[in-house]
């Protein structure tokens, strides 16, 4: 799979850590702690920051792991991966991805009955009962990181990407570094907000907050999408190969 490090290698790492920059655990949950947390500003920045170390630290040491066993599947069986066969697995990987996107869109779950903004609503809850303890605020990081670890799809998709690279684990776990400071960047720039604003930052994170709720969902359909996307752009040529035998 030569292609995909050239052509989505460190431009696709940083679009797919913008993209996980918005997720639930990363922006929406420190939003929320930054406008219900108690207490002076620093304080409530100080905290907030807490808990954005700990689910950076998480999926840091999530992909490390992932990377330790991934590198050795790519050491052995690496040469496969270039097949047209697998070429065209991936591509319809990634147009199913890009089908799913739209379907999991709020606008469409809405449409089918559903309530997009309700897993919003529930961390929400979990965050005013969180934000006034430190304990709790790493308990809250952690679950936010177990329970959204499992549908982090760029998040997987930029694994595979730095195993692919061909870097080693000890290289790979240094743009790791980077990749989560970039998925926690956006919330730290809200905590300096805070900090620097006091309660003058409360009508822009007020208005934060309202649109980081009603947005969660639709950035998950979006992120979903763009991978999508990614993998079709760096498997299609290939899996074409297949049918015009060139």
């Amino acid at each position: 799979m030569d292609s995909l490090p050239d052509a989505a290698g460190p431009l696709g790492l940083v679009l797919l850590a913008l993209v996980d920059s918005t997720s639930m655990g990363t922006l929406v949950i420190p939003v929320i702690l930054l406008v219900v947390g108690q207490g002076g500003a620093l304080r409530i920045a100080g905290r907030t920051l807490l808990y954005l170390a700990v689910i950076g630290v998480f999926y840091l040491a999530l992909g490390i792991a992932l990377l330790a066993g991934l590198l050795p599947l790519i050491e052995s069986f690496g040469h496969l991966l270039d097949s047209p066969v697998v070429m065209l697995a991936l591509a319809l990987l990634g147009g199913f991805l890009l089908w799913w996107s739209f379907r999991i869109d709020p606008k469409a779950v809405a449409k089918r009955g559903g309530d997009p903004e309700a897993s919003a609503r529930k961390w929400t809850e979990r965050a005013r009962r969180a934000s006034g303890r430190p304990s709790l605020l790493i308990g809250l990081a952690l679950l936010a990181g177990v329970i959204e670890a499992a549908s982090m799809i760029p998040y997987l998709a930029a694994m595979g990407i730095i195993a692919d690279m061909g870097v080693g684990l000890g290289h790979g776990a240094l743009i790791l570094v980077g990749y989560c400071a970039v998925m926690i960047v956006p919330g730290a720039a809200l905590c300096g907000v805070r900090a620097a604003l006091g309660g003058r930052a409360d009508a822009f994170l007020d208005r934060a907050h309202d649109w980081s709720v009603r947005h969660a969902s639709s950035a998950f359909s979006w992120a979903v999408g763009i991978v999508g996307v990614i993998i079709l752009l760096n498997t299609l040529g290939p899996a074409l190969s297949l049918f015009t035998g060139q």
